[in-house]
Parts: structure tokens; sequence; C-alpha cells
């Protein structure tokens, strides 16, 4: 049996606590320890040679600080500095001779620490380095994962957005469904199941195929007198939920199902 590839995670938050449950169930990585990033000391790091891999699991304000302590403590057997912030390059970690540097984000929302969020998922990679690209593809198929998506440094703030769009976003529609049900009168939790069949629905349809053919609604048939009908029954909400209206309504224009029309009756 080979040896299993020692790893220290850095970051007892959701992901940090995640991630060191998946390794502990896997047979290829051993955890070799797990500590706060706000830790006074990363002396830990160093026994019997240290970790092979260290994996930073911090707030993304923290990432340089904490990569430049676990360094000072890191010991001989140091090949790779990995960090799981998916905005960020993987050049803010130090440079040391010997030691290559990987972006490794999960694409997955993390409500709670639990190690099977991990599993079945994509993870975003991104490396200057071949030595740390090679080793995320191994290390995603190892912990059950689906496969990686390679992303340039220059993009990384781009694709942070869209995995923002996929899990914040939807979350906020959610809560947009919270404050509209409660000026009907009608409890939220009442409300959402109610709209959870075309919920699911709507997101079954998106990820099997184009928005632009699956739009329906007042929307895809250019229905003015409705869309109208929904901007004057939204003068009283909220103003964020009327910003959020109109960028659908332009969202539809673009996408091609929608016409400039719907622009020049915004109230």
């Amino acid at each position: 049996m080979s040896k299993r590839v020692s790893i220290a995670i850095i970051g007892k938050g959701k992901v940090g606590s995640s991630l060191a449950g998946r390794i502990t169930k896997t047979a290829s990585y051993e955890l070799f320890t797990h500590l706060p990033a706000r830790s006074k000391s990363f002396e830990k790091l160093a026994k019997k040679g240290g970790a092979e891999i260290i994996f930073i699991a911090s707030k993304d304000d923290e990432i340089v600080r904490v990569a430049k302590e676990a360094l000072k403590s890191a010991g001989k057997n140091l090949k790779l500095l990995v960090h799981c912030a998916g905005s960020r390059e993987s050049t803010i970690l130090p440079a040391q001779k010997g030691v290559a540097r990987l972006t490794l984000h999960p694409i997955q929302t993390f409500a709670d620490a639990d190690a099977s969020l991990l599993k079945n998922i994509y993870y975003m990679s991104s490396s200057n380095d071949e030595y740390a690209k090679k080793w995320a593809a191994t290390f995603v198929k190892n912990i059950g994962g689906r496969g990686i998506i390679q992303v340039r440094d220059k993009d990384l703030p781009l694709y942070h957005a869209l995995v923002v769009f996929a899990s914040n976003f939807t979350t906020l529609i959610g809560g947009a469904i919270e404050i509209l049900s409660k000026s009907l009168a009608i409890p939220p939790s009442k409300m959402k199941k109610a709209v959870a069949p075309l919920m699911e629905r709507s997101l079954e349809n998106v990820l099997n195929d184009v928005a632009k053919k699956i739009l329906t609604g007042p929307l895809a048939r250019k229905d003015y007198s409705t869309i109208l009908k929904h901007r004057i029954a939204l003068k009283n909400q909220p103003a964020a939920l009327r910003k959020i209206y109109e960028g659908f309504v332009m969202l539809a224009e673009d996408i091609g199902r929608s016409c400039a029309y719907f622009r020049s009756v915004v109230l």
C-alpha cells in the first residue's frame, strides 16, 4: 500500500472543517493537522518534517498573512501551498523555492460544515505550475469530486461573479419571495411550498437548456401591460426589489426574448 499524502489544513470555518472531514474519509490522504487561522503559533506544522500539502481555508483577506506565518513553521516535506478563495490567484501566496502554489475552489455552498458537500461536485483550479495542476486533478478525483474547471488568473473575478450568481442570487430570490409573501399576508413558508414546483422545474430547465429557449411568462411573450402592472405593484416594495425586477427586464432583452420597449416604461 502506497504512503498516504499528508495535508495540513488551516482554517476552522465551514469550508476548512468540511475539507478536514472529507480528508479523514479517504484512503489517499491523511490529515496532518487542522489549525485555526487565528492560531498564535503554527509550530505543529513542523513536526516530523511537516505536511506535504498546506491548505489555507481562511477568510480571503487573511490568506496572505496566514500563508506567511505557515511557511515560517513548515517543514522540509512541503511541496504545495493551496488556498480556496475563488476570486484570488495562486500567486498571492508567498513564493518559496520547491513549493508550488494553487487556487482550488469547491463549486459548492456551505451553509454548515459538512464533508459530504465536497463529493460529486466540480472544483475550480488556477495555477501557473504544472505540478499543482496535476495534483489538483488527482486530489479532486480521490476525494470523490466530479472534475476540474480550469480558470486563468486574470479571469478569476469574473468566474467568482458567475458562481455568486449561481448561489447567492438564488438565495436572495428566496429572500424576495419572503418579502413579497408578507406583503400578501401569506406566511413565507406556505408561499415557498406553493412556488417550490415552479422553482424546481425552472432550475431543472435552465440547467439542461439555454435560457433564451426556455424563458416563459410576460418577459418572453412581450406582454407589455402585465409588465406595467408588475411595476406599479412593486412601487411600494423595497427599492432593491424594484431594481432586481428591472434587471430581469433588461436581461430578458439581452438574451433575445424581449425588446427595448420594456426599458421605456420604467416607473
